[in-house]
């Protein structure tokens, strides 16, 4: 149902509003139900912590829509930060403060775990909180955004405002659009008959 194939869990987060850049986006993140069941399919939250999640919604539903009206206003923030950033245009001083924010959070939450002779950053699998699914969306974020990686994040081209982010991962850093599929294959079709119309 969902798409997972933008290169990292962040900008697939960003992509759940389709057609981002148009007047009218399409919204696959309708509610609080919608965000725990996308965060386990993108394998942030446990079932088990899913059901937990579920059960604050029913039993504290306003607590459940602020942390869902959050949700979304971090995943725009985060739409904004790439968009700007691929656009070379400066990005919003408030997005970049939110990212920032929910970041610090996520950060703070973090455990260093052995694992064959190695250390990592970790989430404790304990971890409970009505935010939890965000914390890991926006430390994979601010990490995207401060590597190497932040140079090869591309917004999908088409001109009706398809708005999809993606990591480039061709050799030649030449891909322009979300897919050849759909948005590619218009821009080929477009050019073909301007090119026709020409001749």
């Amino acid at each position: 149902m969902y798409d997972f194939e933008s290169g990292t869990i962040s900008l697939d987060f960003a992509n759940t509003s389709e057609w981002h850049a148009s007047e009218n986006p399409v919204e696959h993140l309708a509610d609080f139900f919608a965000l725990v069941d996308w965060s386990v399919e993108a394998g942030l939250v446990s079932a088990e912590a899913a059901e937990q999640l579920r059960q604050i919604d029913a039993d504290h539903p306003e607590e459940a829509a602020q942390a869902y009206a959050l949700a979304i206003q971090l995943r725009e923030a985060i739409y904004r930060v790439f968009s700007h950033h691929f656009a070379g245009t400066p990005v919003p001083e408030a997005d970049l403060t939110l990212l920032n924010e929910i970041a610090c959070q996520a950060m703070s939450h973090l455990q260093l775990i052995k694992h064959d002779n190695t250390y990592h950053w970790r989430f404790p699998p304990t971890l409970q909180g009505v935010n939890l699914m965000l914390w890991p969306i926006a430390r994979h974020a601010a990490q995207l955004l401060t590597s190497d990686q932040a140079a090869r994040v591309r917004e999908c081209e088409d001109d009706r405002g398809c708005g999809y982010l993606f990591i480039d991962q061709t050799k030649n850093h030449s891909r322009r659009w979300c897919s050849m599929e759909s948005c590619g294959n218009r821009a080929k079709a477009k050019r073909h008959y301007s090119r026709l119309q020409a001749s």
